[in-house]
């Protein structure tokens, strides 16, 4: 799970936006970050192409203040039924912020390689 740094980020966790945390921090109200903590990413990318040995996954994440918001399959082929866990990787991906979560019982090579899709999306957005 990646960290969040300052004190910014850490408002956030609590509920207040990003804009309100600023508000707070521009009427003196909470102390600005230290020099040495960098912004948290945002943005969106998608990563490479994942062949595997039952199709081929291809996903674009998108996050906001380090905070992974969507996955979108760009490509998502599978056989015999395994094209139905994507819907359930994409929600543990999302829920882990990353790929720290458990395989899917009967769906472990499909797992694998949606979580290295993933790996390779994230990896573009440093």
């Amino acid at each position: 799970m990646r960290n969040s740094k300052g004190v910014i980020q850490g408002l956030g966790l609590l509920g207040l936006s990003v804009t309100g945390a600023l508000l707070l921090q521009s009427h003196g109200l909470v102390a600005s970050a230290s020099a040495g903590t960098t912004s948290s990413s945002s943005g969106s990318a998608t990563g490479d192409a994942i062949n595997y040995q039952y199709g081929t996954i291809q996903v674009k994440v998108t996050e906001t203040a380090g905070k992974i918001t969507a996955v979108d399959l760009v490509q998502a082929d599978a056989t015999a039924g395994r094209e139905q866990a994507f819907s359930y990787l994409v929600k543990d991906a999302i829920s882990a912020n990353g790929t720290s979560f458990g395989n899917l019982s009967g769906a472990t090579f499909t797992t694998d390689a949606f979580k290295q899709a993933l790996d390779s999306a994230l990896s573009k957005l440093a």
